[in-house]
């Protein structure tokens, strides 16, 4: 026990007891409100404030605004950064801070919390919410490659990573079938487009260029892209969804191996939530406010895939991909200084790791049927 939460008990009642001031005996945090009451033997008032928070500026003026020491701080809840351990994470920290009698303020990232008592006139209140606002994070992401994350001590439980990936840019014309340049000129063009939303669907069978050619569209369109993992798929079916990625308008959303989420709610009834939600960031009520454009892939029969995904006005596009045709597979395999001749379609996966052939190297051949950005 630090000197500080020394002091801070000596004011308790003789009868304290320490696991009084958790949540129930699996928190991890101290209750604010328990403690208020522990400290005043009254009930609180309580105001809260969600915004993302510059949490060591805030905190660093709230200390200058009121003269504040360490023996204000009931709580400094710390964390190290991950690879940085004599750093701060104020992202994932918090801290309960006494300013004056009856009058506690807990401070996260995400939100600010006010406990008072009566007594306290509310306009000390609103004097230290107009600080906060200016010390508002202002999140910019822009041209580049995102996953999202599960994180509790943000607002709504989910946060962005950051991730960077090797370019590549390949050739639409010698590695797909020629039926594929008109759909990457809609898809293209599509991503292009500002306040349009809507959704892309490829599917295919394994090893036949979908996440190659999501990987290509990363690194030629001048647009954010945000990766949903697989197993945070039925995220999207939860409360916070939707105003967590309400923050990132003007993206492009990617669902890869999105059988489950996009099979028909006639065969998985308990998943209709999650669907119901990405078919309104397609195309729904909430379309237009967020401007997101989604691109699912999956390897599953189309004929198991929901029917109101592929609506007219809300599906922009969609293609299979399948194996290259013979006279394609002969014309790449001559490109790549490959001398077997063969006389069967083939897979691009085949094509190129049986003979251990880096598929970015085609990135100087010329591009056809799409517009670099």
């Amino acid at each position: 026990m630090t000197e500080t939460q020394n002091e801070t008990t000596q004011n308790l009642p003789i009868s304290f007891s320490p696991i009084d001031f958790y949540g129930d005996a699996f928190e991890a945090e101290i209750h604010a409100e328990k403690l208020f009451i522990r400290l005043y033997n009254e009930f609180c008032y309580v105001y809260g404030i969600q915004l993302n928070l510059k949490v060591k500026d805030f905190i660093t003026n709230l200390n200058e605004k009121f003269n504040l020491t360490t023996q204000n701080y009931i709580l400094k809840y710390e964390a190290a950064k991950k690879n940085k351990p004599l750093e701060i994470n104020y992202l994932a920290s918090n801290y309960l801070i006494k300013i004056k009698e009856k009058f506690l303020i807990e401070v996260h990232n995400h939100k600010l919390m006010f406990m008072y008592g009566k007594e306290i006139d509310f306009e000390e209140i609103k004097e230290i919410v107009k600080l906060a606002k200016t010390y508002k994070e202002k999140k910019k992401h822009n041209r580049k490659f995102y996953m999202i994350s599960a994180n509790k001590h943000t607002e709504y439980g989910l946060d962005l990573q950051k991730f960077n990936i090797k370019k590549t840019s390949v050739s639409v014309d010698d590695n797909y079938n020629d039926d594929f340049k008109e759909i990457d000129n809609i898809i293209t063009g599509f991503l292009d487009t500002k306040s349009k939303n809507g959704l892309i669907l490829l599917h295919g069978k394994y090893g036949t260029g979908k996440t190659t050619y999501i990987r290509h569209l990363i690194s030629t369109v001048n647009k954010r892209f945000i990766f949903l993992p697989l197993n945070l798929m039925e995220a999207i079916s939860e409360p916070g969804f939707l105003p967590f990625i309400s923050n990132y308008k003007e993206s492009v959303l990617i669902l890869e191996d999105a059988e489950d989420l996009l099979i028909s709610r006639n065969a998985m009834p308990l998943r209709n939530n999650a669907l119901v939600n990405l078919l309104n960031i397609g195309d729904g009520l909430l379309s237009d406010a967020f401007s997101i454009k989604i691109i699912c892939t999956f390897n599953a029969d189309l004929k198991q895939i929901d029917k109101a995904i592929l609506r007219k006005g809300r599906l922009i596009t969609r293609y299979e991909f399948k194996e290259l045709e013979v006279e394609k597979v002969k014309s790449l395999r001559k490109k790549l200084n490959l001398e077997e001749s063969t006389e069967q379609n083939m897979t691009l996966a085949d094509i190129y790791n049986k003979e251990g052939v880096n598929f970015a190297e085609l990135a100087e051949s010329k591009s056809v049927g799409f517009r670099k950005i």
